[in-house]
Formats: structure tokens, sequence, C-alpha cells
């Protein structure tokens, strides 16, 4: 059996994936909080910004890597068009909760997600979640939010924010049901190009409609603040292409439970890079993350050693989803 193709092997490499996404989602936030503090750009422009320099990057390696083939057959071009909305609309809606509400309780109602990602793997993937994981999920979860500061600030209700909250969290949870279901046998490359492609799209109409348009001129008469939104677009890249390939190799709940070391990973980044004070609250909740982190890893290696972990979720999805693109 070749290495690859080990269940071990390939839930190893799948959890190692989802740890680094969960490193580059912390340096993504904390470029962005860089960013955002300068005054200049505001939230949909950045993310405009972003998706161009991600497109930039993306589309040449990709026409370069299929000798300018964009579209090959038999790809699930209609979900990949669903997938890149639903992305578009996490964003939006991620953004309006944690203008109604603010930046704990968007911690907290967005990890709703859990849920959502749990319910979706039993009812549809059939993945059930061995105790060991339920105990690492509940540990890794509690730290996160512990270090996001959950029980030193306020929770702000809204009705119409935490909807949208939700709503954001519902979109997450879809968009890694899609990616399981329909994607295992394309290239990363065109899923990162069709949510940044369809982003770019929307964001270009939303901007100045919006009257970002004066923001994203200044940012490029700044040639440091425009470096910051660059280095922005490579994490993202980083975070997006680690994260489809985690998907591909390990259970969908594993990977996004893994992805909240970002969490923590932050707050170190928001401690070293920012001098950012660090609390021992916040301290308490990175070793409950780790813990979390490793019990989940734990439980993914006894799936894998027992034959349970599912990578490929139907045949339909995997004939769908063609072979030209590998």
């Amino acid at each position: 059996m070749r290495l690859d193709q080990s269940p071990r092997w390939r839930a190893a490499a799948g959890y190692t994936a989802a740890l680094v996404t969960g490193g580059c989602v912390g340096v993504t936030w904390v470029v962005q909080k860089v960013v955002l503090n300068e005054g200049t750009l505001g939230p949909a422009a950045l993310n405009w910004l972003n998706m161009i320099g991600l497109c930039l990057m993306v589309w040449p390696a990709y026409l370069t890597r299929f000798r300018g083939r964009a579209f090959g057959r038999g790809q699930p071009y209609a979900w990949l068009a669903v997938f890149a909305l639903i992305a578009s609309s996490i964003f939006y809606l991620r953004n309006v909760g944690v203008m109604l509400t603010g930046p704990t309780t968007s911690a907290v109602v967005t990890r709703s997600e859990i849920a959502f990602v749990f319910l979706l793997s039993y009812l549809v993937l059939r993945q059930p979640v061995r105790a060991l994981g339920w105990l690492g999920t509940v540990t890794l979860l509690a730290g996160a939010l512990w270090t996001a500061g959950l029980g030193s600030a306020e929770l702000t209700c809204s009705t119409l924010g935490i909807a949208a909250l939700v709503g954001s969290a519902l979109g997450v949870a879809l968009n890694a049901l899609i990616i399981k279901a329909y994607f295992s046998r394309l290239p990363n490359e065109l899923v990162i190009l069709a949510s940044g492609t369809v982003q770019v799209m929307l964001f270009s109409l939303v901007v100045p409609a919006t009257g970002g348009l004066p923001e994203a001129h200044e940012a490029l008469r700044q040639p440091p603040l425009l470096g910051l939104v660059g280095l922005g677009s490579v994490f993202i890249f980083g975070q997006l292409f680690f994260y489809y390939y985690a998907m591909k190799r390990a259970p969908m709940w594993a990977v996004r439970i893994l992805a909240l070391t970002g969490v923590p990973a932050a707050t170190l980044l928001d401690h070293y890079l920012l001098q950012a004070r660090v609390t021992s609250a916040q301290l308490e909740g990175l070793v409950a993350a780790l813990v979390g982190a490793a019990l989940v890893i734990l439980s993914g290696r006894q799936d894998a050693e027992s034959g349970d972990t599912v990578v490929a979720v139907r045949p339909a999805a995997s004939k769908e989803a063609g072979s030209d693109g590998r």
C-alpha cells in the first residue's frame, strides 16, 4: 500500500494541515487587525483587496499547472458557485454580527458552527464522534472561548446581530459539507479560485455602492499598508489551501475543531508582535485549547486505526467531481 493511501497516514496529514490552518487563521487575524487599526480601509474594501491579491497569486499558478486549461470537463461548477456565494455571505453576516453585538459575543455565537458541523457529520456523512473526541471538543472550545475573553467582558444581546452570526456559522458548516461531498477530487487551487473570483466580482459592486472606493485608492498610495494587505492575502491562501487539504483527509468535525487553534495563535501573536497584554486566564485558555487539540487528534488516530475515518463521501459525489482536475 502506498503511504498516501494509508488511512493512518492520511489522517495524520489531515490533522497536521488542520493545525497549520489554525496557525494561518491566527496570523491573518493579527494582520487584518493591524490594517483595520490604521483607519484607512473598512472591512468590505479590505476583503475586496485581499481577494484581488489572492486571485493575482493563484490564477497564474493554476493556469501554469494545468497548461492554460481553466475549466476542465466534469467539474461540479454549480456547486463551486454555490460554495463561493455562501463564502461571500459568511463574510457579510459575520461583519454585521460583530457590528451589532461585539467581539466577545461574536466569538461565542459563531462557535455555534460546531453544533451544525456535528449534526451534519452525523446525519449526512454518518461520522459518529467518539467519547474522546467529544472531550477534546469541549476542552478545545472552552479554551478558545476563554482565550477570546469570555468571562472578562459583557455579552451584547441583539436579536438581529445574533441571527446574523448564527447564519454565518451555518454557512461555514454547509460549505464544509459541500467540500466533503463534492470537492474530494478537485485541486485545492480551483476551490480557492472559485471563492476568490466570485468574491472579487461581488465586492466590486458592493465597495463602490457603499462608498469604499476612496478607501481602496488611498491604500494604493501607501506601499507599507498595501504590503500588509498583500501579506494578508498570502496567509488567507495558506489558510484555505491547508483547510481544503485537511478536509479531504480527516473528519469534517475534527478539522473544524482544530481550526479553533487560531484563537490562541492570534493571542500569542498579539502578545509577541503587538505587545498586547496576556492575562493569566488567557494562558489557562491556551493550555486548555492545546490539550483539547491533542485529545481530538488522539480520537482521530483511533478512528484511523479502526478504519472508521471517512475521507470520501459518496460514489456519486466523486463521479460528479471528475478526474481531470487531479
